[in-house]
């Protein structure tokens, strides 16, 4: 390896930590603003959010950078590599289509007085969606870790990311059963 790879390798491997810190961060300030009762508790984690998206973003694009210049230099294109890629796609799609949206509708939701939040801001925060996205992007990012130490052939590797993806959406429905009994309670 010259020195370039280990630059390359470095920055990849701090670019993967920024978009699992991101991604802990956007679920650990889901699950802290999920259950506030006025605004004040929510504005900090709303701030946090949008600094979590420019660190996610600008991590997800060094890691992206870094693994292409490692593919071409170094490991070529192995299918564990391949499927990793994909996985990075799928981990910004489900965040630009399902987490983008209903962040932007919680901002809007937010009361901007004292009062409680709304009914329509708790809906969203507790929507099964929003949560169905981070929870599957923190698991597919644990699988990408696992693809990266066990190296599988392309099978074992859609293996991985497809048990990663069933275990995200599946983790979600004690959640979205809890939620469900509740509304039919109230009404």
């Amino acid at each position: 390896m010259n020195i370039y790879s280990i630059i390359a390798l470095f920055l990849h491997i701090v670019g993967a930590l920024g978009v699992s810190v991101a991604v802990g961060l956007e679920w650990t300030g889901l699950w802290q603003i999920r259950t506030a009762m006025f605004p004040e508790q929510v504005r900090p984690w709303m701030g946090i959010f949008t600094w979590v998206r420019k660190v996610g973003f600008i991590s997800m694009l060094t890691t992206v950078i870094t693994g292409i210049y490692m593919i071409v230099t170094y490991w070529g294109g192995k299918p564990w590599i391949i499927v990793t890629m994909g996985s990075l796609i799928l981990v910004i799609a489900l965040a630009q289509a399902l987490t983008a949206p209903r962040m932007a509708a919680i901002g809007r939701a937010l009361a901007t007085g004292k009062e409680p939040v709304s009914q329509t801001f708790y809906k969203l925060v507790n929507d099964p969606m929003l949560w169905s996205s981070i929870q599957t992007r923190v698991a597919i990012v644990l699988g990408i870790i696992f693809l990266k130490i066990a190296k599988p052939d392309f099978g074992g590797s859609l293996l991985t990311v497809g048990v990663a993806i069933v275990l995200g959406i599946a983790s979600v429905l004690p959640m979205s059963r809890r939620l469900h009994a509740g509304e039919t309670s109230t009404d």
